[in-house]
């Protein structure tokens, strides 16, 4: 696994790699400061990093690959959430890592499956959180083409029924802190899971980094799944 959040060859220490270089101090100290001490620098690293994912994520090689890694973290997954009555997780737009196929194979095994919706299926965004139940059958396109389950709305507290809950993250690092697509959905959904449901940021091996950006609100997540399985994180 690269700790380059370029997901190029470049060498990572390099100036433009955000995680090597300290914010120095406004008021004058010695000592540098990271980035996630200065809230307003924070956000424009986390802009980088996002920026530097879209770029992998949409590469000709991440691309051809796609289809290849995520078998290998669905057949994973299924194995390692056997048994398991209620999962929650998003569902997946390209070039996101796949969850669509996992849900569909969850909902075969018996697992109940909760996932976000964003729209109340006339395509105006809710403006909050909100969840439904995931039917194969019975999914729609909702903000920005990302799909969400059809079926009866349920209020963000719903995510207490569920036994592991799996988020979406363009990187995550070894203390558990993501960086996700910006907006802060799931840092409010979070707080509402049931005391010691674990969360898995669904990434890639080579989106697992020494450390990301973060602020005071953001929440870690207690492993990464990725096509190589269950990686603790902390």
């Amino acid at each position: 696994m690269t700790d380059n959040p370029s997901g190029s060859d470049a060498e990572p220490n390099t100036p433009n790699d955000p995680s090597r270089n300290p914010v120095h101090r406004v008021d004058g100290g010695d000592e540098p400061r990271h980035p996630s001490e200065l809230p307003s620098r924070t956000s424009e690293v986390k802009r980088q990093w996002r920026d530097r994912s879209r770029r992998s994520r949409t590469s000709a090689q991440r691309l051809a690959s796609r289809p290849q890694v995520d078998a290998r973290r669905t057949e994973a997954a299924l194995e390692e959430l056997a048994g398991v009555k209620a999962v929650c997780t998003y569902l997946s737009r390209s070039p996101e890592p796949d969850t669509l196929e996992l849900a569909r194979g969850l909902v075969a095994a018996g697992t109940r499956v909760l996932a976000p919706v964003l729209t109340d299926g006339r395509g105006h965004g809710l403006g909050h959180p909100a969840w439904a139940w995931f039917t194969p059958e019975d999914v729609r396109p909702g903000l920005w083409s990302i799909p969400e389950p059809c079926g009866p709305l349920l209020p963000a507290d719903s995510i207490k029924q569920c036994d592991v809950i799996l988020c979406s993250a363009l990187w995550v690092d070894r203390r558990g802190y993501r960086v996700g697509v910006g907006g802060g959905w799931y840092d409010r959904v979070l707080e509402d899971r049931r005391t010691g449901a674990p969360v898995w940021a669904v990434v890639d091996d080579c989106e697992i980094v020494d450390e990301v950006p973060r602020q005071p609100w953001d929440l870690p997540v207690d492993a990464a799944f990725t096509q190589t399985g269950l990686h603790p994180l902390g």
